[in-house]
């Protein structure tokens, strides 16, 4: 058994306007103030495009006259009031599977014996008709809300179209025999691969496909020598899903950030719900440590 089997994928760069079209033609909202891109996720509030990067705080005060409360990372000693807590797989050029966690790397190696195949998806049709099972399957098992139409073959079929019309996008899928168990969406923008969408059957998480996949992509963005890392969301809720990225490497970042938000506002939400707060305000290097969420320098 060979450690990466299958042909690797390679992204092609995606500029940030283009992935800002990409983003709003699946469904995101998105503004654009000066020559920066913000994303709603959630009503009057604003986080960057790219959650994961440095923001001059000089720069985006000048151009945030088209929305109203936002928080971003922050270039290093500029003012901050919280933190942005992005996951993230770093130093990538020395990723091997022989590092992983014994437990890791046990559940690796049984997908790569299995006959799951990895492979690019490019063809609409395949797409649509395998990949809506696989949909259906992720949406029983995690009650998944966003854009209820998906849930219908014709609905489905309309956003596999949208999502390739965009050719620097990439699907990957996996395979048992014909049958298709999962598939990614992913993009590279400025120096990262961003884990846009990732859907799993139940019978993919039975085979460790969710290891597999990222497996695969890991060995593949080693390859590609402009990928600096990939980013895989932000801190969540999910106790088990963020366990999952960090058992297998990835980083909780404590990004330091500018909350632009009435004070009176702020307060009000700390009082209402400590886990909305939180979720605000970010966790600290020191507070990701103590909650097991990263490792003590």
């Amino acid at each position: 058994m060979t450690e990466h089997p299958y042909e690797s994928v390679r992204w092609p760069l995606m500029n940030t306007d283009r992935y800002a079209a990409f983003e709003q033609a699946t469904g995101g909202k998105l503004v654009k103030a000066g020559d920066m891109w913000w994303r709603q996720v959630r009503p009057l509030f604003y986080r960057p495009l790219l959650p994961f990067k440095k923001h001059d705080l000089k720069e985006t005060m000048r151009g945030v006259h088209r929305i109203g409360a936002f928080q971003h990372g922050v270039l290093d000693g500029q003012s901050s009031n919280s933190y942005l807590n992005p996951i993230v797989f770093d130093e990538l050029g020395t990723y091997d599977m022989k590092n992983l966690r014994k437990n890791v790397r046990s559940q690796v190696k049984k997908a790569l014996q299995s006959d799951i195949s990895v492979r690019r998806i490019i063809d609409e049709g395949e797409l649509a008709e395998k990949g809506h099972s696989v949909y259906l399957s992720f949406l029983e098992r995690t009650k998944y809300s966003f854009d209820s139409n998906r849930r219908q073959k014709e609905g489905f079929a309309r956003w596999v179209h949208t999502i390739l019309q965009f050719p620097e996008a990439v699907v990957l899928g996996s395979f048992a025999g014909e049958e298709m168990l999962s598939f990614e969406i992913s993009c590279l923008v400025e120096g990262a691969v961003i884990l846009k969408t990732i859907v799993n059957s139940d019978r993919a998480l039975k085979l460790y496909v969710p290891d597999l996949l990222l497996h695969h992509t890991r060995i593949s963005a080693r390859q590609q020598s402009e990928i600096e890392l990939i980013y895989d969301s932000m801190l969540t809720h999910s106790a088990g899903i963020n366990e999952f990225k960090i058992l297998r490497g990835g980083k909780v970042v404590a990004l330091p950030a500018f909350l632009h938000l009435n004070a009176a506002t702020v307060w009000l939400i700390k009082r209402s719900s400590k886990s909305a707060y939180d979720k605000l305000r970010g966790f600290g290097h020191d507070e990701l440590v103590a909650s097991g969420l990263a490792a003590a320098h």
